[in-house]
């Protein structure tokens, strides 16, 4: 019975564990085989995509397709012979390219490797299902199969739009043979054993192995083989694993789309393949089951009569001994040689061993007692120190003395655990305040002495043995017994090293600026408050604010402004003293507090930060700061308005000293750019004749004769900010750097707007790019919006140009320059500047 029930439980194992475990281990070498044969069909397919994205970037293929009229014509074209011999050459780069092609739209014609090859009239390019396809998608597209026009056989086609620029010229494509994708799935089919299938995205079936070696040519979908949720999920997009019934057998199916591809790859298997080897062990299992019954019947006959009977008979005999305290057992049992006699002669011996030793066991259980409350004790002790094993943990006795120290606490401390055990606990924990290093009472004292929880103060440094300080937080707390008795303490502290640091540098954040490292206001606020006292008098304040700021900001950027600001900040530093206090308290503000310091004083660090200054070169900017000083002599006097007349003064100044300031960069950028470039310098002179003579056409008065002159010569001072490198490239501009030089005329702009003597230029030199249809730069403004003399220099300035030599190319000749200016003439330009232009060349 025992054999027959584990053969059942064996069999209803097999049935519901092994074959659960043989079919999902047989779905997922079915997926992975779905993922090798997609991953293989992908690799097929992507150097045929690889070749058509290449080949669509040809300049023959390109130029071809633009330059052809019409089919009649196009041999005539000394690229065509070129065309397709390059599409011959791609179609020798794999056996599996049926044909190479270019379907150029504007002919309605295709193109192949065979020079002579001519579509059939009537053939409608804009029809064709790939064509639709590859010129919607925009991209690499993979049609459907279909019937070749130039092979006859069945293929696919791989193309791409043939396009110039924006403009979409037709399309370049490859063929590929649905039979060479056929190849790959028979052999992957014959190596894996498996049931193979491809589709197409709309349900078509390209391959199944079932028809792989029969002819037919018929179209097959698997709407038409399968049930439409199963067909469904198929064509979604999506890999996937289900189970289906196929003709009354169940059949499990795993499907994955080919990435970059309308197809998608099928795998088949029906579900006794998977659970055959279950099948086998069954088989198998039924013969031995019948081997084993029968050697179990003749066992349990043997055992039954030598062993369990008289086992029986000695368990019965141990039941009358609880009532009755003897035992009566056959003479025979005792006699017997075997395992039964020596069990008889054991049971009877021990049983009068029991009776003898009952007493001893009851005063055994005495001392039992006693052990089980003391073991009590300990796990009460421990059980509270492994509550905070998360930090150093002590524990100490009753008399302050160490038993437990865990891992952390060892090291924290230096102790280790045996010497540290039974000492008090202040001699291993040495702990003093970090400023006074006055040591602190011994916490665990204190908490037997009050009876509850204490915390450590702050600034609590711990000195381990090898005299190693550890900034430390703790906590030390009684150890009750159930009657309430103190019977130890336990302390629990941690390494605040890391949290001090954070704290100090929050702390030092808050009170510094991150850009220049010296005070924030926030700290000048609080010193101020501070220093202000009768000690430090007299007590002078300098107000400073760097000029030109703005200015450095918009024309070199923002990462030059912040230089600036450091320069100063250093020059301030430089000029400082031990007890002063500098702070950044704006944008471009600082402020000194100078205790114990005069006016006289004072007013000698504004000189030598003045004079500090004015030597400092920092590429084209004049470094340049105002400054005012005011101090505070008696205790009457509001410190909060001394500040105010520090800051007044400096306004003051600011108003002359901001537009020198200003003014000498103006002239510093002219003198940079000119000194820089002989050739900048005199193309702008160039530039300036050209537009006064314009000018004086248009009968301009004498004060627009000078903003012309002037704003001639300063239409590309913004170039100082623009990268030299792109500025004298001998190349085409990328559209990355195009973009930095078009900033050029609003950094001009900006530069000149922020002196008051070039202000009324500044409109003109933001304008010299605009067109007269609205196309030009920065604004897009357009006709008369443009300011007359922005116009005038947009002449002037592309007719030097296109007559000068550039990196990038030679002079053009003058009549060609001129044709130029007269063919974008109401476009780019004024007709009637255009007109001036003309007749000035003429006089």
């Amino acid at each position: 019975m025992f054999v027959s029930i584990t053969f059942f439980v064996y069999h209803c194992y097999l049935n519901n564990q092994v074959k659960s475990y043989l079919i999902q281990q047989g779905q997922e070498q079915l997926k992975e085989e779905t993922g090798h044969l997609c991953a293989e069909v992908e690799m097929f397919l992507q150097k045929y995509i690889i070749i058509t994205d290449h080949a669509k970037s040809n300049d023959n293929f390109i130029n071809l397709a633009r330059e052809i009229k019409s089919k009649d014509t196009k041999r005539q074209n000394p690229l065509f012979a070129k065309v397709t011999k390059q599409l011959l050459d791609i179609c020798e780069l794999d056996d599996n390219i049926s044909q190479a092609f270019v379907a150029v739209t504007s002919t309605n014609d295709i193109i192949t490797s065979e020079y002579e090859y001519d579509i059939y009239s009537g053939y409608e390019l804009s029809q064709r299902q790939w064509y639709i396809n590859t010129i919607k998608a925009n991209k690499t597209t993979i049609t459907t199969p279909y019937i070749d026009l130039i092979t006859n056989k069945s293929a696919i086609t791989i193309a791409t739009p043939l396009k110039y620029g924006d403009e979409v010229l037709g399309a370049v494509g490859v063929d590929i043979l649905i039979e060479d994708i056929n190849n790959i799935m028979n052999e992957y089919s014959s190596k894996a054993g498996l049931d193979l299938g491809l589709i197409y995205d709309n349900g078509l079936v390209l391959y199944n192995a079932e028809y792989a070696n029969k002819e037919n040519t018929s179209k097959v979908y698997i709407q038409d083989l399968l049930d439409g949720e199963l067909v469904k999920n198929i064509l979604s997009g999506k890999s996937g694993m289900s189970r289906y019934n196929y003709n009354g057998k169940e059949m499990h199916i795993s499907y994955r789309p080919i990435k970059n591809t309308n197809m998608i790859i099928i795998t088949n298997i029906s579900e006794s393949k998977l659970i055959a080897p279950v099948d086998r062990i069954m088989h198998t299992n039924l013969l031995t089951l019948f081997v084993v019954t029968l050697i179990v019947t003749i066992f349990l006959y043997l055992l039954q009569k030598t062993i369990s009977n008289p086992l029986i008979k000695i368990c019965n005999e141990l039941k009358n001994y609880t009532q009755n305290n003897s035992i009566d057992l056959p003479l025979e049992y005792l006699n017997r040689t075997d395992e039964i006699g020596v069990l008889s002669n054991g049971i009877t011996f021990l049983l009068d061993e029991i009776s003898k030793n009952t007493f001893k066991i009851e005063e055994t259980n005495k001392e039992l007692t006693q052990a089980k409350e003391k073991i009590r004790k300990d796990k009460i002790l421990f059980e509270t120190t492994i509550h905070s094993l998360g930090d150093a943990v002590i524990s100490t006795d009753e008399n302050g003395n160490v038993n437990i120290m865990n891992v952390l606490a060892q090291e924290l401390t230096g102790w280790d655990i045996e010497n540290a055990r039974g000492k008090p606990f202040d001699e291993i924990f040495n702990i003093v305040n970090e400023f006074t290093r006055q040591k602190y009472p011994c916490p665990v004292k204190e908490v037997l002495k009050c009876g509850k929880k204490i915390e450590l103060s702050e600034n609590t440094i711990l000195i381990s043995t090898q005299g190693k300080e550890i900034p430390v937080e703790d906590s030390a707390a009684p150890i009750f017994d159930e009657q309430g008795i103190i019977t130890g303490v336990v302390i629990v502290f941690r390494d605040y090293t890391e949290k001090k640091i954070k704290i100090d540098k929050i702390s030092y954040l808050s009170y510094h600026d991150q850009l220049t490292d010296l005070h924030n206001r926030h700290f000048f606020e609080e010193k101020l408050n501070k220093i202000d006292t009768k000690e430090n008098l007299p007590l002078s304040i300098i107000m400073l604010d760097v000029n030109g700021l703005k200015l450095t900001n918009d024309v070199f950027g923002h990462q030059t402004g912040d230089k600036l600001l450091q320069i100063i900040s250093d020059v301030l530093k430089n000029n400082s003293r031990y007890n002063d206090v500098i702070a950044r308290v704006g944008g471009d503000e600082f402020v000194l507090l100078l205790p114990k310091t005069s006016n006289a004083e004072a007013q000698k660090i504004v000189e030598h930060i003045y004079s500090e200054t004015v030597n400092i070169q920092f590429n084209n900017i004049v470094v340049s700061v105002s400054m005012g000083c005011e101090t505070k002599i008696s205790c009457d006097q509001d410190i909060m308005k001394i500040f105010a007349k520090a800051e007044e003064s400096m306004y003051r100044k600011k108003l002359i000293e901001s537009q020198k300031m200003r003014n000498k960069t103006v002239q510093l950028i002219i003198k940079s750019l000119n000194g820089e470039d002989e050739e900048h310098k005199k193309n702008s002179e160039k530039i300036s004749k050209t537009s006064l003579k314009i000018g004086k056409v248009l009968g301009l008065d004498k004060d627009l004769m000078a903003e012309i002159e002037m704003a001639s010569l300063l239409h590309d001072i913004g170039n100082i900010a623009i990268n030299s490198e792109i500025l004298e490239k001998e190349s085409t501009l990328t559209s990355v750097e195009y973009e930095e030089v078009k900033r050029h005329a609003e950094i001009g702009y900006q530069i000149l707007k922020s002196v008051d003597t070039y202000t009324n230029l500044s409109d003109y030199v933001l304008s010299h790019h605009e067109c007269w249809n609205g196309t030009g730069y920065p604004r897009g403004i357009k006709g008369e919006e443009i300011p007359l003399i922005s116009r005038i220099i947009a002449v002037a300035a592309a007719f030097e140009a296109m007559i000068s030599d550039r990196p990038y190319r030679v002079a053009h000749t003058k009549d060609d320059a001129i044709n130029e200016i007269i063919k974008k003439s109401g476009t780019q330009f004024d007709p009637n500047i255009v007109k001036a232009f003309l007749k000035s060349l003429e006089e």
